[in-house]
C-alpha cells in the first residue's frame, strides 16, 4: 500500500534506496539475527549508504542531516521487513552520535563520530538499573573520584543491549549521593567505558522478544575511569541524556509505525489470497474494517512523530518537544502494536507460524509499548507537563 502520500524528491531518493537495500534481506536473515548473528552485510550497506551519518555533522564524514529524515529512514526499514532496525539505531547512532554531537568534547567527537558513520564502532548505554527502573535519579551506580582525579565505577545495571559487540559505553553514574545533591537530577554523570574491561561483567537475559541485540545485566567492580573519559559536563548527567531521550523515543516510534505497516502489507496480501466460503476473506467487512481503522491510526501516528522530529531539527522550546514525543511515541507504539495485531488475527492460524513472521512483529511491537519509556510514562508526562495536573507518581 502506498504510505507516502506526500514527499520531496530527496525522501523519494532516500526511501528507494532504502527499498533496495532491504530487498537483499529476506525473513530468514532476519530470524538469524534474531537468534544472534550480528547484521555485518547489513550495517555496512547502511554505512556505504550513508545512513549511519544522517544525523552527524559533514566534519565528521555524517550527512548532517535531521531527525526528521532519520525517522523516515528507520520507518520505511522497518516497514521493508528489517526488522529491530529501529533498535539497531538507538543503541549506535542516537546513544552513540547523537550523545557525542550534543554533549562531546572535540577530541571525543574526532576519535569516535568517523567510526560509528563508517559502521566500524559498535555502542551500548547503560541506565537502568534493577532497583530504579524508570525512577533514574535513584540509580545506585556510583562513581567515587579519588586523590589522583580518577573514578573508581560500583554498581549494577540491567536491560544493557549490544554490549558484547559494542567498543565504546556510555555509561551512567552517581558522582554525588542523591541526599546530598541539591536537587535529586543533579549528581550524575555521563563516563564513556571499555564494556570489555574485566571490570565489568556481563551475564545474558534470557527474554522471549525478537531483538538483533542481545541484553544483559552488567556487574560493575572497580572499574577505573579518568577525567577525560566524561561526557559533558560532571554532575549534570541526567540533564545532558535529555539531549538523547526525545531521539531514542522518536526513533523507536518511527519503527513502530513502519513495522505495523510491514505487518498490515501482509495481512492485506494473505487476505486478497486466502479464500473461504467461495471467496477472498479480504472481501469481508470483518477483515477489511479493522485494517482500514490501523492504517489510517499509524498515518495520524507518523505525521505526529514527524511534527516532533521536525520541532527537534528546528530547535523549539525544549519543552514543547519532549510534549510532542512523548504524545507521538505514546501514539505510535499503540498503532504499531494494534496493526501488528490485527495482522495476525487476519491470518488466522498462521499468524502464529514463524514461515509468515508476524508473530514475530506482533512481539517485537509489543516491547515498544513499554521501551523505551512505558506507555504509562508517556500518559504521566502528558498529563503533568502539558495538562498541568498533579504528579501522579
Amino acid at each position: 500500500m502506498d504510505f507516502n502520500f506526500v514527499e520531496s524528491d530527496e525522501h523519494k531518493m532516500i526511501r528507494e534506496t532504502v527499498e533496495d537495500i532491504a530487498s537483499d534481506y529476506d525473513d530468514e536473515y532476519w530470524q538469524e539475527v534474531e537468534s544472534g548473528m550480528w547484521p555485518e552485510e547489513f550495517w555496512q550497506d547502511c554505512a556505504d549508504a550513508g545512513f549511519l551519518g544522517t544525523v552527524v555533522s559533514e566534519e565528521y564524514g555524517g550527512q548532517g542531516m535531521g531527525l526528521e529524515d532519520f525517522a523516515m529512514i528507520t520507518e520505511e526499514f522497518a516497514a521493508n521487513g528489517c526488522l529491530g532496525v529501529e533498535m539497531l539505531f538507538v543503541v549506535n547512532i542516537v546513544f552513540g552520535a547523537v550523545t557525542l554531537e550534543a554533549n562531546g568534547n572535540e577530541e571525543q567527537k574526532e576519535e569516535y563520530l568517523p567510526g560509528l558513520v563508517d559502521g566500524e564502532l559498535n555502542w551500548a548505554m547503560a541506565l537502568t538499573e534493577p532497583n530504579a527502573g524508570h525512577n533514574a535519579p535513584e540509580m545506585e551506580t556510583f562513581a567515587e573520584e579519588q586523590d589522583d582525579g580518577t573514578f573508581v565505577i560500583d554498581g549494577t545495571k540491567q536491560w544493557i543491549s549490544g554490549v558484547d559487540k559494542a567498543d565504546r559505553m556510555l555509561l551512567a553514574a552517581r558522582t554525588t549521593p542523591a541526599e546530598e545533591a541539591t536537587k535529586r537530577t543533579m549528581g550524575v554523570t555521563l563516563f564513556l567505558v571499555d564494556p570489555q574491561d574485566d571490570a565489568i561483567e556481563r551475564r545474558e537475559l534470557d527474554v522471549g522478544i525478537p531483538t538483533p541485540e542481545r541484553q544483559y545485566e552488567l556487574s560493575i567492580d572497580g572499574y577505573v575511569a579518568d577525567e577525560e573519559d566524561i561526557i559533558g559536563t560532571k554532575e549534570m548527567g541526567l540533564y545532558q541524556l535529555f539531549d538523547t531521550v526525545n531521539p531514542e523515543r522518536l526513533i523507536g516510534a518511527s519503527g513502530a509505525i513502519g513495522v505495523g505497516r510491514c505487518a498490515l502489507d501482509r495481512g492485506i496480501d494473505y487476505a486478497k489470497n486466502r479464500e473461504v466460503f467461495d471467496g477472498p476473506i479480504a472481501a469481508y467487512q470483518g477483515i477489511q474494517h479493522p485494517i482500514a481503522e490501523k492504517y489510517s491510526e499509524l498515518h495520524g501516528a507518523r505525521e505526529l512523530v514527524r511534527k516532533a522530529a521536525r520541532m527537534h531539527d528546528n530547535e523549539y522550546d525544549p519543552k514543547k518537544v519532549a510534549e510532542v514525543s512523548n504524545m507521538a511515541k505514546l501514539r505510535a507504539s499503540e498503532a504499531g502494536h494494534e496493526a501488528t495485531d490485527v495482522a495476525l488475527q487476519t491470518h488466522g492460524g498462521n499468524g502464529f507460524s514463524r514461515e509468515y513472521a508476524v508473530i514475530e512483529m506482533w512481539k517485537g511491537t509489543r516491547l515498544a509499548k513499554t521501551a523505551p519509556g512505558s506507555s504509562e510514562m508517556m500518559k504521566n508526562f502528558i498529563a503533568e507537563h502539558t495538562l498541568d495536573m498533579p504528579r501522579s507518581y
